[in-house]
């Protein structure tokens, strides 16, 4: 009798906690959230808030990237994204209202969800004089500048937009020249390397082909970059120029080239393993555009074991971390897959995402 008594007693105590916590959602309250960036002036409260509305604005318009898919399909428009400011000073639920397309959406919620990691604290909402949730709606415009059509790599111009691309006038097929024209490195015949590296070509005006960057995803060395760089200059009077306004201009070309060892018997087993690693790499991409990322993590980190050192597949699991907030692990394959390329392609990218592992790191702690 005793233990049920006790039983109900901690029952009775737990509703009337329950009770006293507040989880309603407020939309309309007598004092609004507020971004924390004004509260150091001396004025009025209702100065305070037009100029949290202000700054917080600034600072969205400040760090939201316009997606490149966006630019190119001329995607214009008002992206309204929702969230709530919780009373501890945080933010949870953020969501897209009004999406126009092109990663526009996912652009925002990036920037909003990136407030707690960075230690951002908001000034909660206050109704009846205590904190409450309350509900904010952001509408961010995305704008298309005029821009110009090209941009330089060095000194060289390279054109964006044109009515016609560059097109490859071989007497084959540009995968058939590809296959026919690129060497396996005779110093690694028996070695049984498999693997694919991409390669950007300028293709100027009057048929001269320049190398750009070769992306090694596999680490295969210098020797099978060689071999890419001798494809590219092979290619040399081989290109018809991308055409913009009736007139040739300069434009890049993107390439992906495998490299297969001849002795298909002999290296049967690694050429198994790249063929089920890109398998699972598909896979995980398809699982990923659907937005199930434990799924796309799982069936990616399955191809990795089977190819530790995929760059790409590093930065392909590194994307579903950050999405998911798990920045240390994030951080992890991202710096892997740069050391892999040797390229400071990631290097803005991974301060960033290191930078807000340590700001929740930092939270755990204060937490604990």
């Amino acid at each position: 009798m005793r233990k049920f008594c006790l039983s109900l007693g901690l029952m009775l105590v737990s509703w009337s906690l329950m009770a006293q916590m507040d989880s309603t959602i407020y939309d309309i309250v007598e004092q609004p959230a507020r971004f924390p960036a004004c509260e150091q002036l001396d004025t009025t409260l209702a100065a305070k808030q037009k100029c949290s509305q202000q700054a917080l604005l600034a600072i969205v318009y400040q760090n939201v990237q316009y997606p490149v898919e966006a630019r190119m399909e001329g995607i214009e428009g008002t992206v309204a994204v929702s969230f709530v400011v919780e009373p501890d000073s945080t933010l949870s639920n953020a969501k897209l209202l009004r999406d126009i397309g092109g990663g526009c959406g996912d652009a925002v919620l990036n920037v909003i969800n990136a407030m707690n990691p960075t230690g951002i604290k908001w000034i909660p909402a206050q109704q009846g004089g205590k904190d409450v949730r309350s509900r904010m709606t952001v509408p961010i415009k995305f704008k298309l500048s005029e821009a110009p059509p090209y941009y330089l790599i060095g000194s060289d111009t390279v054109y964006t937009r044109y009515e016609q691309a560059a097109t490859f006038k071989g007497e084959q097929t540009l995968d058939d020249y590809i296959t026919s024209t690129l060497s396996y490195p005779e110093a690694y015949a028996d070695s049984c390397l498999v693997g694919y590296m991409d390669v950007q070509l300028l293709v100027q005006p009057e048929g001269i082909v320049q190398t750009v960057s070769v992306s090694d995803y596999m680490d295969l060395g210098l020797d099978f970059q060689m071999e890419v760089v001798n494809l590219t200059t092979s290619m040399f009077g081989k290109w018809e120029a991308a055409q913009y306004k009736e007139r040739p201009v300069p434009t890049t070309v993107d390439l992906r080239v495998g490299f297969v060892p001849s002795n298909t018997e002999g290296c049967k087993s690694e050429l198994t393993q790249f063929e089920q690693a890109n398998a699972l790499a598909v896979e995980s991409i398809q699982l990923y555009e659907q937005e199930d990322l434990e799924a796309s993590i799982n069936k990616i980190t399955a191809a990795l074991e089977l190819q530790p050192k995929n760059a790409e597949y590093l930065a392909l699991r590194g994307q579903s971390y950050v999405d998911l907030e798990r920045y240390g692990e994030a951080c992890q394959d991202l710096f892997k897959a740069r050391q892999i390329l040797g390229t400071s392609a990631f290097d803005q990218l991974l301060m960033i995402i290191c930078r807000m592992e340590t700001a929740a790191e930092g939270e755990e702690i204060e937490e604990q």
